[in-house]
């Protein structure tokens, strides 16, 4: 089995709280292709995702973050 795993810095517009954030990484860690998901609570408006590129893309994690009614940019890319 032959997996490429990428990683993908996604700024959040909104301002979140804890549980909001939870609740988020809970969702998104269910998203199609998602292998992990983290923030550091110093840069809340950043999260990273690790994903499986042979499953997903950035531009459908970034989709992802949308359909949950965010305003989210991909940085560095």
């Amino acid at each position: 089995m032959n997996t490429s795993f990428n990683e993908v810095v996604v700024h959040i517009n909104e301002r979140l709280d804890d549980a909001a954030f939870e609740d988020l990484e809970r969702g998104i860690r269910q998203d199609r292709g998602v292998v992990s998901v983290g923030r550091q609570p110093a840069h809340a408006h950043l999260m990273v995702v690790v994903y499986d590129s042979a499953v997903a893309r950035a531009s459908s994690i970034l989709h992802n973050f949308h359909e949950r009614g965010l305003h989210a940019q991909l940085v560095g890319m």
